[in-house]
């Protein structure tokens, strides 16, 4: 369901759980997503992953991974590095050896006290991309793509109108304001010509 919230002015999408039908939904990470300490489930290919932010340690990531039930756990801390790495090569701090798996598939980076996580390394997103697993509401502030089920559906995000009259209708108000203080000054310096003259005459 996708919908608009007027009062937060703000687009939403959140998924329809229906009983008779379960499907997988999902949404491509196409921008770096904040990480909170409610936990996120994402997937790469047939990887799961399961990832948040450590209550006790803000400066600690946890993420348990895996094909099954039985998922490997790992931490991160930034005190060692800002930037991890989930992807092909041999150095990254979690690897996955699989060919249809990019080498820098996804990234995990601190930065201005905030964990994120993004698709691809710092200069290109991953072949088959990261996908976000999404049970609740959705904020849609740029272009995304999602899954349900076997269908992909790619949505253009255009700002809403609101916005758009409100900046008129603030330009509007400044130019007014402008006219007003030019029309107060030639007033004034009308005024101190009169005075002038009825002075010179004087």
């Amino acid at each position: 369901m996708i919908y608009y919230r007027k009062d937060l002015q703000k687009f939403y999408l959140e998924p329809v759980f229906d009983n008779k039908e379960v499907f997988a939904f999902f949404v491509k990470l196409l921008n770096p997503y904040l990480l909170t300490t409610e936990s996120i489930a994402f997937c790469v290919l047939s990887y799961i992953f399961k990832i948040k932010v450590n209550k006790m340690n803000k400066k600690e990531v946890i993420i348990e991974y895996g094909k099954n039930e039985n998922l490997t756990q790992v931490e991160f801390n930034c005190d060692k590095k800002k930037e991890f790495y989930i992807g092909r090569k041999q150095d990254s701090d979690i690897e996955l050896g699989e060919n249809q798996i990019s080498r820098e598939q996804a990234m995990i980076y601190y930065e201005n006290d905030n964990w994120y996580i993004k698709d691809g390394g710092k200069e290109k997103p991953s072949g088959s991309g990261t996908w976000l697993f999404l049970d609740k509401r959705y904020e849609i502030n740029s272009d995304i793509i999602f899954l349900v089920g076997s269908s992909s559906i790619k949505l253009e995000y255009i700002k809403p109108q609101i916005d758009i009259e409100k900046k008129e209708e603030k330009l509007v108000n400044v130019e007014n304001e402008e006219k007003k203080i030019i029309e107060n000054k030639t007033e004034e310096n009308n005024k101190k010509e009169k005075i002038e003259t009825k002075d010179k005459n004087v």
